[in-house]
């Protein structure tokens, strides 16, 4: 499973998420989403050795984390904040090394990771939790599989579906 790195405090799951500045949880959901088919394609690629096409399909998912990693709002949604930052960092790592080494499997712990925090979000989006129950959720979540990569920020980009 993934770790999910903080998310922050919302008032309202099923219509915003503070950890990423106010952005709508179903935003981040279909990000997470994109994120997945990108790297899914991706990891076809690389089995095809279709380097150029493997290397389009990592460098979407690259611009969608580098875009979750710039919404996140550390001065209200800490320390949710900083567990995600960390997540996409090691999501980062796992991409970029896949790349340079040809290795697809470490693409598939990547969509694992992120699939994995998809769905911890699709829970916190379908049910009306309270604050404390999200917090507890996700930090037992990113304390169950601390990620050790740390990749400086990418390009301060929106994420661009």
């Amino acid at each position: 499973m993934a770790p999910k790195n903080h998310l922050k405090l919302y008032e309202n799951v099923r219509i915003e998420s503070v950890a990423h500045g106010g952005r709508r949880v179903d935003l981040v959901v279909t990000l997470y989403d994109h994120v997945v088919q990108s790297l899914s394609e991706a990891k076809i690629f690389l089995k095809q050795e279709k380097y150029l096409e493997c290397g389009r399909s990592c460098s979407r998912a690259l611009t969608i984390l580098a875009g979750l990693r710039e919404t996140l709002d550390f001065e209200h949604g800490e320390p949710v904040a900083t567990s995600l930052l960390k997540f996409y960092n090691v999501v980062t790592s796992k991409v970029i090394g896949a790349q340079t080494r040809k290795n697809d499997a470490l693409l598939s712990e990547a969509i694992e990771l992120v699939e994995a925090v998809k769905s911890a979000w699709s829970h916190l989006a379908s049910k009306q939790v309270e604050t404390s129950t999200q917090k507890a959720m996700v930090s037992k979540l990113v304390d169950a599989h601390k990620a050790s990569a740390a990749v400086p920020s990418g390009a301060g980009v929106a994420a661009a579906v």
